[in-house]
């Protein structure tokens, strides 16, 4: 559901044109001195770019992938399936089918393939990605857990905390000043990603406490897409132009801390800054908390159908450690679902299993793995309960799946690959 009502890729373009929207500085921040910030930076986007060069798939893979897509809410026509599965192992809850994929680059093509054991990956632009399958205890239930880290170079964790500050701080000056700034510092990755995301307007407004409330506008078109993209701009036509989709952080107070909302092509962002710290949107400026509340509404349009979800509040834990700084998230509460009446006529307590006990956990962030190198990771834990309402959804994500691989998702793969590239460029080329 997540490629339907967010797809990953997005959020990865999404990201690439906020770095745009930086500055200069935002890419110094990568290391404490001009020379190993620039090394740094180029060296996480190389990594990136890797990852997305000529994608190639080993037949087992490819075929458990497709597999787990069109079962993934129907568990139990997996778990015997032994072309998936690369092994076993115990876990709390019991024996857990185990695939493991190590990704890598092999004569230009960045190659995944199903090995027995993947190993955490050092060499920058290798990947490990694990996926987990377990019974538990009710007859229909089932958790899946899955775990992507992408070797990203020697990047200590903790510098992620200085380059978000860099970030907010860039934006913290008057408007005309920043889109100078990322026009002049990163012009090669404004005309890769102008062919899908433009920013249509920045405004940014002081406050007499010294704090700048800035409002981004960024919009999603297909329409520079379609000489060399095709395929991929009749996708973002059909899955992103009718989706919406908001995000928003608030305290336990109710302030809202940051706020990002989609509709229909245009993502707005809104959030306050000062000297690169975030505050509330309204009110007195105070140290923002550890634990914010996640607020989720998403909604899109599948086949003949729409769906969606509102309501969807969820714990938001900022990690800060000497070995980890990244984000951590937990939905322990059913959202109101937004149904076709077809899909209402099966809701039962299914839609309620993901939330119960430890709830749905989804974890992102910058990792120190072995040998002094740092991953980007990212884990999800979601428990599923068969079910017809659940095999309804499963279709339906099938679907969109089945739209997307092949040709859209080869064109996707060459546009990020493209920008990574321009991006790259752009960093060797500041001063």
């Amino acid at each position: 559901m997540s490629r339907v009502l967010l797809p990953l890729r997005h959020a990865a373009v999404v990201g690439l044109a906020l770095c745009s929207a930086g500055c200069r500085a935002t890419v110094f921040a990568y290391g404490p001195d001009a020379a190993s910030a620039r090394v740094n930076a180029e060296t996480f986007v190389f990594a990136l770019e890797q990852r997305f060069t000529n994608v190639v798939r080993r037949p087992t893979f490819l075929n458990a992938r497709m597999r787990i897509a069109r079962y993934a809410f129907s568990p139990s026509k997996l778990v015997q399936d032994t072309s998936i599965w690369t092994g076993v192992r115990s876990t709390r809850a019991g024996a857990q089918r185990a695939l493991d994929v190590s990704g890598t680059m092999v004569n230009g093509q960045y190659t995944f393939a199903s090995e027995a054991q993947s190993v955490t990956p050092h060499r920058t632009g290798d990947s490990r990605h694990f996926i987990g399958l377990a019974k538990l205890s009710g007859n229909d239930d089932w958790q899946w857990t899955t775990t992507v880290e992408n070797a990203i170079g020697s990047m200590p964790p903790e510098r992620a905390s200085d380059i978000m500050r860099a970030l907010f701080v860039s934006a913290e000056r008057p408007a005309v000043t920043v889109r100078a700034d990322y026009r002049t510092a990163f012009p090669r990755t404004a005309v890769a990603l102008g062919r899908m995301l433009s920013i249509d307007s920045l405004h940014t407004v002081p406050q007499s406490d010294g704090s700048t409330l800035v409002t981004l506008h960024i919009l999603t078109s297909d329409a520079r897409l379609k000489d060399g993209f095709p395929e991929l701009a009749k996708y973002v036509r059909k899955y992103l132009g009718p989706a919406r989709y908001r995000f928003r952080l608030s305290d336990r107070s109710g302030s809202d801390w940051f706020d990002a909302q989609a509709n229909k092509s245009r993502l707005v962002l809104r959030f306050r800054s000062h000297d690169g710290e975030l505050q509330p949107l309204t009110g007195a400026a105070r140290r923002m908390s550890d634990t914010l509340m996640l607020h989720t509404a998403a909604s899109a349009k599948i086949s003949f159908f729409t769906v969606g979800a509102s309501e969807l509040v969820g714990e938001f834990v900022h990690v800060r450690t000497r070995a980890e700084r990244g984000w951590a998230m937990r939905f322990t509460k059913e959202p109101r679902w937004d149904l076709p009446l077809l899909a209402e006529q099966l809701l039962n307590s299914p839609l309620r299993r993901p939330f119960e006990g430890p709830g749905v956990q989804f974890r992102i962030g910058f990792v120190r793995g072995s040998a002094d190198k740092t991953l980007l990771a990212r884990t999800l834990v979601l428990a599923v309960r068969e079910s017809a309402i659940m095999r309804f959804f499963g279709n339906l994500g099938f679907t969109a799946m089945s739209d997307y691989a092949g040709k859209v998702e080869e064109e996707e793969n060459r546009f990020l690959a493209e920008a990574f590239a321009a991006l790259r460029a752009d960093i060797r080329s500041l001063d």
